[in-house]
């Protein structure tokens, strides 16, 4: 699985014309992924978290940093390294974003 974290600021500065770039951008990526693309999708900005035994609801998460949750991506790849190579090419990348890689544990 592929988290993206995408900064804040760098959509709040886009025109529209730039934002349907940036969508291209990631259709085009996952266009070069073949067989490795499983499933994606954009993540709204609003949640709740909740936490501990009382099952406490917050706003948020706010967390300290200004990178969100802005999506995620499901690929099929023979290892984490073989995952992380791949995750190199995410658009989110190029507007100053990071891609957390993670192996989803099999049941």
């Amino acid at each position: 699985m592929l988290l993206l974290f995408d900064r804040e600021e760098a959509f709040n500065e886009m025109s529209p014309e730039d934002m349907q770039k940036e969508i291209g951008q990631h259709m085009s990526w996952i266009e070069s992924l073949g067989d490795h693309y499983d499933s994606g999708e954009p993540l709204l900005p609003d949640a709740k978290t909740i936490t501990g035994k009382n099952k406490v609801v917050t706003d948020g998460p706010f967390i300290e940093s200004k990178e969100l949750l802005g999506g995620f991506y499901i690929i099929n790849a023979n290892s984490l390294e073989e995952a992380t190579e791949l995750a190199k090419g995410c658009p989110t990348l190029g507007l100053g974003g990071s891609v957390e890689v993670r192996e989803v544990m099999k049941m």
